[in-house]
């Protein structure tokens, strides 16, 4: 039986093993940043760092690699160009990506790097080799896993969006799911052994042992195929709640940087032409209370995320972005006032994301340190009786 099995290929690894001038760095680099030579150590090291500009992602595993030399010299020169590289975007982003590296020291030291970052990387790590494990052993068992495969590989998405707390909380959910799933499996393989124990004195009872032996088949053939329609949902729902997280990041994003730090006021008054706005977002507070009512929060989430993609991100964004850069403040006060207000609507269904979103775009520019102590905009404070 194979120890893991690798769900996801790091670009890292592929990178590293196919870009021809890394090979050849790779080759070379004990020799050349050890050399007795000043001046070849340095022309070493203006290689790497123009390489690491073209190819960051096929640089960064070879650089980790030397972070464990017995050299203190090579080890410090790399630990130096580590640090020089995840100073960029492209470079963290690399970083990242060889937290998935099949190779145990690259994945070892980029966790480490990532976890000073605040971004969770040895808390993943671990659970994300834990679950490459329990995926081996339930394909041993021939145990239906694709539906947390899709949530697996989502939560390296969002680990990548450097999302951690979402994508530890996804991936973490995946590890129990596999795990529960070969305890059942466990559980029912010994459930059939002692049926089939005793089977000679449920004979002598008089018992058929066609009808015992028909419906072990079934029960051992509910093994392979068995409906986790329970799973599927609740995968379904953790995809959908990343998905939101993430769209209503980008709008507020966006929006923000239009308004330049506009502080925001609940008790903004909005004009009639930004109204509309608002009267939708009543509206998507009624049916997610009613879908919630019937126990469908998946069906609320739905609702929000077709909001957000067609009616915020879609109209709304094309209606007030123009107006908020030609500098109209009517316009910026109301798009200021809709992001409170989907914030405040979001609280409904998914309450520790719109907490997150509150304090990642919102805080600075409401000026309060809790989403529940901010106001509901003036246009929607006839919603503020509603609760999570």
């Amino acid at each position: 039986m194979p120890v893991s099995e690798r769900i996801y290929v790091s670009d890292a690894d592929s990178q590293s093993a196919t870009d021809l001038e890394t090979l050849r760095m790779g080759r070379h680099l004990v020799d050349d940043l050890g050399s007795r030579f000043p001046g070849k150590r340095k022309r070493t090291i203006v290689s790497i760092r123009k390489h690491a500009l073209v190819s960051p992602v096929s640089m960064m595993p070879l650089l980790l690699r030397f972070l464990e030399h017995t050299d203190p010299d090579i080890q410090s020169i790399a630990d130096r160009l580590v640090e020089e590289m995840i100073a960029t975007p492209k470079g963290e982003q690399a970083l990242i990506e060889c937290l998935f590296s099949a190779h145990h020291v690259v994945s070892l030291n980029a966790a480490e790097l990532l976890e000073k970052k605040g971004l969770g990387g040895e808390k993943f790590r671990e659970i994300y080799a834990s679950s490459e494990k329990l995926f081996a052993k339930c394909k041993s068992l021939e145990i239906y896993t694709a539906d947390v495969k899709d949530l697996f590989i989502d939560s390296i998405g969002l680990y990548k969006k450097k999302a951690a707390e979402q994508a530890i909380e996804n991936i973490v959910l995946a590890n129990d799911l596999l795990q529960d799933r070969i305890e059942w499996n466990e559980n029912l393989k010994q459930y059939i052994t002692d049926v089939l124990k005793l089977s000679p004195q449920l004979t002598q009872s008089g018992i058929s042992m066609d009808n015992i032996q028909a419906s072990l088949r079934t029960i051992a053939g509910s093994l392979k195929t068995r409906d986790f329609k329970e799973t599927r949902d609740l995968v379904d729902g953790k995809k959908m709640e990343a998905a939101i997280g993430s769209e209503l990041l980008s709008v507020f994003s966006f929006i923000s940087k239009k308004m330049k730090g506009a502080k925001i006021d609940p008790q903004s008054q909005i004009s009639d032409e930004d109204k509309w706005i608002f009267e939708s977002m009543r509206k998507l507070a009624g049916e997610i209370k009613t879908s919630l009512s019937n126990d469908g929060k998946v069906e609320a989430m739905r609702s929000v995320y077709s909001f957000v993609a067609q009616e915020l991100a879609g109209r709304y964004l094309e209606h007030i972005a123009k107006r908020i850069e030609k500098g109209d403040a009517r316009a910026a006060a109301a798009a200021g006032s809709a992001m409170l207000g989907m914030t405040k609507i979001l609280a409904l269904v998914l309450p520790n994301v719109a907490s997150e979103l509150y304090d990642d775009s919102l805080k600075a520019l409401v000026g309060k340190e809790d989403l529940d102590d901010v106001d509901w905009p003036s246009l929607l404070s006839d919603l503020k009786g509603l609760k999570p």
